[in-house]
């Protein structure tokens, strides 16, 4: 419904503000022949001891100088430069960072909560030694090195960056402050996606019906439970939205004092199932106010209509975003019939989507990485 895009999350940005330099740095708040100071602050402006400063030139990414917050929170740069970057951290664990142009006008530095980026490929295993070894963050020290299908960079600062691997320019990702942007590179020829599901032909019947039979989507209630849309009585295509870019489901309900609703779909016949083992991921865009779970079900009834499933939980907010689910990130509950995915991957029957706290949820773009046909 939505072009792809590789995040929603926006850039958050670094705050500066002026304050009176220590005795010890009188003078080298700007380019001087005693170098460069600053004072270093978290969020709530409180100086950070112990932070470590690194400045770096523009031209190499190399580190020119370095030094270490003292017990006011200040530090200074020996070197005397116009240009380069700044990167800020503290924490054993790099919890507070930053990276930010050097401004010599400027005495204070804020180190907010760092953040993380993965970024995924869809890659079969057979097309892991086609792939990029170490990707890059641009004009910046941050790299990462593939570990399977996708790289991971555990630690770096809130910004929005150009991912590159050497002179090639992969992608664009902007991540917030304390936040994880997970986001897809599409290779061509190498990454594998089938589309589940995207609502565009407006009927009641996922993707796979196109070519293989199947009962299509169906919805329930429990515990007092009531759907809004689709009506009761009418079916799963009465609760889909046009827009300029296509159609979107749009479920709306009253869910009482612990109510849940679900909307479901047979991947295959009753008694069919499909081996979705090298499924590395299942992403879908959502908007709503509901916390949600998704879940891909082993098609044999266990008794009383209860079926062993992998889930995966989230929370949908009022701006549409993509959630990302993977293997072996599902949560396990055995009470309530809750297993590892790889324990049923290669008979599922059913996906699901249950609801609860809130009144709404819209759902576009259904998507199962790693495999390009459920067959």
């Amino acid at each position: 419904m939505m072009n792809r895009f590789f995040a929603t999350i926006l850039l958050t940005a670094f705050f500066w503000a002026c304050s009176e330099s220590n005795p010890e740095f009188t003078g080298a708040t700007s380019e001087t022949t005693n170098g460069i100071a600053f004072t270093v602050v978290d969020a709530s402006h409180s100086p950070i001891i112990n932070a470590r400063l690194k400045l770096f030139s523009k031209e190499t990414i190399s580190v020119i100088d370095s030094a270490t917050t003292n017990s006011l929170g200040e530090a200074r740069f020996d070197s005397v430069v116009s240009d380069g970057f700044i990167e800020g951290i503290a924490g054993s664990d790099s919890s507070l960072m930053t990276w930010t142009a050097l401004d010599t006008q400027q005495t204070e530095i804020s180190l907010l909560p760092s953040a993380s980026i993965t970024v995924r490929t869809g890659a079969a295993e057979a097309d892991y030694a086609k792939l990029y070894e170490t990707i890059a963050l641009q004009f910046t020290p941050y790299t990462a090195s593939r570990s399977g299908n996708e790289y991971v960079f555990s630690r770096v600062p809130a910004g929005i960056f150009d991912i590159v691997a050497g002179d090639s320019l992969l992608a664009t990702v902007s991540v917030e402050n304390g936040t994880t942007a997970d986001t897809l590179f599409r290779m061509p020829g190498i990454t594998q996606e089938f589309v589940f599901e995207d609502f565009d032909d407006g009927d009641s019947l996922n993707n796979i019906a196109k070519t293989f039979p199947n009962f299509g989507w169906y919805f329930n209630t429990s515990n007092g439970a009531q759907w809004i849309s689709p009506d009761s009585s009418k079916s799963l295509a009465t609760a889909l939205i046009d827009s300029a870019q296509g159609k979107y489901l749009s479920l709306k309900f009253a869910l009482g004092e612990s109510g849940t609703v679900l909307i479901g779909t047979h991947i295959g016949l009753d008694t069919g199932y499909y081996d979705l083992s090298r499924l590395t991921a299942v992403r879908l865009k959502v908007r709503g106010d509901c916390e949600f779970s998704v879940a891909l079900e082993h098609y044999k009834d266990i008794g009383d209509n209860k079926f062993n499933k992998a889930l995966w939980n989230a929370k949908a907010n009022e701006n549409w975003h993509e959630v990302v689910f993977r293997p072996g990130e599902e949560t396990l509950e055995s009470e309530s019939y809750q297993v590892r995915f790889k324990d049923i991957a290669t008979e599922i029957g059913f996906f699901t989507i249950f609801m609860k706290n809130g009144t709404f949820l819209e759902v576009d773009e259904i998507v199962f990485e790693g495999m390009d046909t459920v067959l």
